[in-house]
């Protein structure tokens, strides 16, 4: 009878099947609480920490540059999962598409 364990460390082809879903699904829980998160968080900071305190502006134009700030960080994000998508999934999409035997 032949070995079934192969080259895999004895992990049947569920486990690791799974174990590509949960990494994938880290993947995109990381980027989709950075592009909620990170442009709140740039709003508040900037509008309580550096603008109120550093400068002499007015609630308004504070309001303003913050919401700038947060446009900004968003981008970001976005740049930063899409750059990931683009570029990042080529390597491993490679062996999903390996002809198995």
């Amino acid at each position: 009878m032949a070995n079934k364990k192969g080259n895999n460390g004895g992990r049947t082809q569920q486990q690791i099947n799974d174990s590509k879903d949960y990494s994938t699904f880290k993947v995109v829980f990381f980027y989709c609480s950075l592009i909620v998160f990170l442009p709140v968080a740039t709003f508040f900071l900037l509008k309580s920490t550096v603008l109120e305190r550093f400068f002499t502006m007015s609630e308004v134009t504070t309001n303003i540059y913050s919401a700038v700030g947060a446009v900004v960080a968003l981008h970001l994000a976005l740049g930063l999962y899409i750059y990931r998508a683009y570029f990042g999934g080529a390597l491993q999409t490679s062996d999903t598409y390996k002809k198995v035997d």
